[in-house]
C-alpha cells in the first residue's frame, strides 16, 4: 500500500460524533460489535439512545466484556443479541430465550463474514489514534 502524504487532511474529514456514526444504522440492520477491550463504549452508548427509532436491529459480537445495555428487556423490539460467546453480561438474554448463540471456532468467524454466510451492514469498532504515517491498529 502506498503512503498518503495527505492522510491528516482526509482523517479531519472522517471524524464524527458518536450520534453522527450511527445514522448509517438502520432497522433491521446487522452490526458487529468490537469485542473484549476493543468494544467501541461510546458507540454502544449512542446506539442505545437510538433505540427508540430502530427496530430489530440485530447485534453480533464476540466476547463483550463491558456493560450491555442493549440486552435490556425494554430494548427488545429494538435490539436482538446473536453471540459467538455467552458472557456474564448477555446470559439473562439466552436465558430468556431472547437472543441467539451461534457456536463457532474463533478461526471460523472471519470466513463465515468474508463467505457471505453471516453478511454484515455495519461494524462498530474501536481503534488507537493515528500514527505519524496514519497506521491504526485494532
Amino acid at each position: 500500500m502506498e503512503y498518503d502524504e495527505n492522510w491528516q487532511e482526509r482523517y479531519k474529514d472522517m471524524i464524527q460524533t458518536p450520534k453522527m456514526a450511527l445514522t448509517s444504522v438502520r432497522s433491521g440492520h446487522r452490526v458487529f460489535l468490537g469485542t473484549g477491550c476493543g468494544e467501541p463504549t461510546v458507540l454502544v452508548e449512542a446506539l442505545v439512545k437510538s433505540a427508540a427509532n430502530l427496530a430489530d436491529v440485530e447485534i453480533i459480537q464476540l466476547l463483550t466484556k463491558g456493560d450491555a445495555p442493549y440486552v435490556d428487556k425494554k430494548y427488545a423490539e429494538s435490539f436482538k443479541v446473536n453471540s459467538f460467546f455467552i458472557s456474564h453480561n448477555v446470559r439473562e438474554v439466552f436465558q430468556e430465550g431472547r437472543g441467539d448463540y451461534t457456536p463457532i471456532l474463533m478461526s471460523d468467524i472471519p470466513r463465515l463474514f468474508d463467505s457471505g454466510q453471516l453478511p454484515l451492514d455495519v461494524a462498530l469498532i474501536q481503534v488507537t489514534p493515528p500514527d505519524a504515517r496514519g497506521k491504526m491498529s485494532l
